[in-house]
């Protein structure tokens, strides 16, 4: 995939096979090469550096850190993110890189745009769920709304709050969004190689439901939870609540939606016997070259497994140090986007 290498001078990377430095992608787009990087079924994806970012808010004044910014001056920088003009270099790397995915997949184009904070998904912060996701994008005037939402996010009063209670309000404060292949997947999982609950480092746990994994966070649905023991046999098996799942929309102008879930399959387990065994072989396998002990979110997708964020778990008492990282080794909406928080 050499054609997706981006230009040193762009502000768009393609995250296809090197390591991507956390300063220039942010945590979750420094994972998610990290597992391209190491053989891991990765969708198509790409990330619009820091460097994007931090000439936009150049060009604008914005503030550079959450010390300087007082709660009330939150809601005018984010509407400034919104709607002033790109930089010509930005909208044109945006631009160049829908064309990239609409080659790749054609009438299938949809996208999951996440932000990707430098201090977000590390060993010490996770900022869960205080960033923007934006799903089922599939146009490129979308595409450049949902990078401005992930932006905006930076600013929210949740995010603003959490830099300054965990003493990062001194910190530069800059997002790198990561652009991906949405899978439309059949059935979405979160791993935790290690349960995050008791610290068992001997459990695994699964927690898995019908379609899109945001249905999870957005307390729509109760997934399934799985625990399965160190020699990988499935230790507890608690079927969920599962009638309702989230689904791409059937148009571009539609984004997500909300729909039943079939009554035949809401008390059916979401993973097969043969499908856990898989999921949790890939998990600890990846864990182990990953240092760290790791929370992944994936789908199946028409047979396939899909992993789309890897980062450490930060509920457990002992983690590794970055260093420990292979990273020297060659995850009020505006329609027709649906603005979603990423699963803890």
């Amino acid at each position: 995939m050499a054609h997706l290498a981006s230009e040193s001078h762009s502000p768009l990377i393609w995250l296809n096979g090197a390591v991507a430095d956390r300063i220039l992608v942010g945590g979750k787009g420094a994972s998610l090469s990290v597992l391209t990087a190491l053989g891991a079924p990765v969708p198509l994806a790409c990330a619009l550096m820091t460097s994007a970012w931090r000439e936009f808010a150049r060009t604008l004044g914005l503030p550079c850190n959450a010390n300087s910014v007082s709660e009330n001056d939150l809601p005018n920088i984010r509407t400034t993110i919104m709607t002033a003009p790109l930089p010509l270099e930005i909208s044109s790397a945006i631009s160049d890189g829908y064309e990239i995915f609409h080659c790749a997949m054609g009438n299938d184009l949809s996208l999951a745009v996440r932000s990707s904070a430098v201090a977000e998904d590390s060993a010490q912060f996770s900022f869960a769920g205080l960033h923007d996701t934006v799903l089922d994008v599939r146009t490129p005037a979308a595409l450049e709304q949902a990078i401005r939402h992930c932006w905006a996010s930076l600013w929210s009063d949740r995010a603003h709050t959490y830099r300054i209670a965990n003493n990062l309000a001194d910190d530069i404060t800059e997002i790198a969004v990561v652009i991906q292949q949405l899978v439309r997947s059949d059935v979405s999982f979160v791993v935790f190689t290690t349960d995050p609950i008791t610290d068992r480092t001997d459990h695994l746990v699964i927690t898995a439901t019908w379609g899109l994994g945001e249905s999870i966070v957005s307390g729509l649905t109760i997934p399934d939870h799985i625990v399965v023991g160190q020699d990988g046999s499935i230790l507890d098996y608690r079927i969920g609540d599962k009638h309702l799942m989230m689904i791409p929309g059937n148009g571009p102008d539609e984004g997500t939606r909300t729909v039943p879930v079939p009554r035949v399959l809401r008390s059916q387990p979401a993973l097969s016997g043969d499908q856990v065994a898989t999921v949790t072989t890939l998990a600890r396998s990846l864990a182990s070259r990953l240092g760290y002990e790791a929370d992944l979110e994936g789908g199946l997708a028409g047979g396939s497994l899909y992993l789309f964020q890897a980062r450490p778990i930060t509920t457990i008492t002992a983690q590794p140090s970055p260093a420990a990282m292979p990273l020297d080794q060659e995850h009020a909406v505006v329609p027709p986007v649906a603005v979603m928080t990423h699963i803890p």
